[in-house]
């Protein structure tokens, strides 16, 4: 597993890379919202909108989905989440050529495939 972020806001732009070690997708798209999370300077301030093509991602962590697998891994997401000072998903298609999707997409499978991080370009 890898997971790909890609952080924007007016001023700042970061990427990140990170191997997961194995696992499913769903445990995958989690992990890289928590990394996403666990990134975030200020969370308790911020308006974060996390763009993802993972409906059970949005399902486990904003529409309170039962979860079945992954049960630990979803409350400590939800705790993070809970700590923001707004906090929101959105779905975009995946594989439809949106920029920035495709990037964190290219991310995550460069770090799953090599197992080696990387992070960049340098913040603005």
């Amino acid at each position: 597993m890898g997971a790909g972020i890609v952080g924007k806001s007016a001023d700042f732009h970061k990427e990140w890379g990170i191997p997961l070690g194995t696992g499913t997708n769903q445990k995958a798209e989690l992990l890289a919202v928590r990394e996403a999370l666990l990134r975030l300077r200020n969370r308790g301030m911020a308006h974060v909108r996390v763009y993802t093509d993972s409906a059970y991602a949005i399902g486990c962590l904003t529409q309170n989905w039962k979860v079945k697998t992954n049960t630990d891994l979803v409350e400590e997401v939800r705790t993070l989440v809970a700590t923001c000072g707004r906090f929101e998903m959105r779905k975009v298609l995946g594989h439809s050529g949106v920029a920035m999707n495709e990037r964190a997409d290219e991310l995550g499978r460069n770090a799953a495939s090599s197992g080696e991080p990387y992070t960049g370009p340098p913040q603005s």
